[in-house]
């Protein structure tokens, strides 16, 4: 992706550096019109995560006994009835699904399975994400494969709109589900364009001063870039396209891809609140009336996780935002080591955008790794994938409160 040179305008704030509270503040600048200066982000952010322990924390039902999801907490939206395009959809009880040889048509037209729940994957699940992100209550990525953040999703979905709460699709959710997302195709084609073969691509070197060589945290690939493009991972895109050579694409080529589009943000309610789930792994936007308007699977921290309690605001939001890596702000990286600030892209440790709260230390942001969303943990930030920080940055403004909820001390409701 060609970094797009930014109009800057110099305006001092904290930025959160999300762990050790006794580390020196930082002063950054915001995007905006006016002269060009440079806006570093100085944060701590986590290691790569544990594919395997991703997998276990995959199916952690854990997040059931937290203090946000209890009933008595806050009570469901008045029922909603299924319309009438919900009505003509084929359902199969306790049947095994694949995506084994299916075609785009064959994944559109597949009776849906239901419950989805536990260790499932294939086209009925695939569909449930594609529902849901398209209502902006986000699964994360989608990759045709149940988890929790679909699960929690989906349990947020059923609350907001009066359903039985159970996380799992059922007949009448689904119904209920397909009706709102006017019953899409899970899948759809998309004609390549100049714009998604684009580079610069470049490969990003773990060394975080090899990367400070690098003119951009750019994309390392068009799969890379077409697969976050459509909220998915590059082995799912691989896995609907398997005659395509996706690091070879050309404008005008074809391929298939989630159906993901959702409405522009000048159609969407603004963010008024945000309560973040510590320990739960989830971030919730509700508008001026209290109605859930946005959900997304995030990451918080945990060996180093502060859990805070009170009431912050949004200060300021910086979109492609520069890193300033200081190793004092990292536990596990000696004082002793220099400096180094990185150029902006979509690898960048902090990914496109950064919301700075008004506690110091503390922020909302990116990341290069969106499949660790909601699975490893940060240094204490909250992470989120790239689409989701954009669409949190579209709808909420500076002065949004952030609560904290499910804090190590009350997550979990007492006997």
């Amino acid at each position: 992706m060609k970094m797009k040179p930014l109009a800057i305008v110099a305006l001092a704030l904290v930025i959160a550096a999300c762990s050790r509270d006794e580390a020196p503040e930082a002063t950054a600048t915001v995007a905006g019109n006016g002269p060009t200066a440079t806006d570093r982000i100085t944060v701590p952010v986590g290691a790569p995560g544990d594919p395997a322990a991703r997998e276990r924390e995959r199916f952690d039902e854990r997040w059931r006994k937290l203090v946000t999801f209890q009933r008595q907490q806050q009570p469901g939206a008045a029922r909603r009835q299924p319309g009438a395009a919900a009505a003509n959809i084929q359902f199969l009880r306790g049947a095994k699904e694949s995506f084994e040889g299916m075609t785009p048509q064959r994944i559109n037209s597949a009776p849906v399975v239901v419950p989805i729940r536990g260790d499932m994957s294939g086209p009925s699940v695939l569909k449930t994400q594609v529902y849901l992100d398209r209502l902006d209550l986000s699964p994360g990525v989608i990759d045709g494969r149940w988890g929790k953040n679909t699960a929690i999703a989906l349990w947020w979905y059923q609350r907001s709109r009066g359903l039985q709460e159970t996380g799992e699709v059922t007949e009448e959710t689904f119904r209920s589900l397909a009706s709102e997302a006017e019953t899409a195709p899970a899948v759809v084609t998309h004609n390549v364009t100049s714009q998604d073969v684009e580079g610069p691509f470049v490969q990003i070197p773990e060394d975080v001063y090899e990367q400070e060589k690098l003119d951009c945290l750019c994309y390392e690939s068009v799969r890379e870039k077409l697969a976050e493009r459509f909220h998915t991972t590059t082995d799912f895109l691989a896995l609907l396209n398997p005659k395509a050579n996706l690091d070879a694409l050309r404008a005008g080529d074809s391929i298939i891809v989630p159906n993901v589009t959702r409405p522009a943000a000048a159609n969407r309610a603004p963010i008024a609140r945000i309560v973040v789930s510590l320990e739960g792994n989830t971030l919730n936007g509700f508008d001026g009336s209290d109605n859930l308007v946005f959900h997304a699977p995030t990451t918080v921290g945990s060996e180093y996780d502060p859990s805070p309690t009170e009431t912050l605001k949004i200060t300021a939001i910086a979109h492609d935002p520069h890193f300033h890596y200081q190793p004092k702000l990292f536990h596990e990286v000696s004082d002793r080591e220099p400096e180094a600030n990185l150029q902006p892209g979509p690898n960048s440790p902090v990914g496109v955008v950064w919301m700075a709260l008004s506690k110091p230390h503390y922020g909302i942001h990116g990341t290069s790794d969106p499949e660790s969303i909601g699975y490893a943990s940060s240094h204490g930030c909250i992470r989120l994938t790239n689409w989701d920080a954009r669409a949190v940055a579209e709808r909420a403004s500076q002065g949004v409160v952030v609560e904290f909820a499910d804090t190590r001390q009350s997550a979990v409701p007492a006997e």
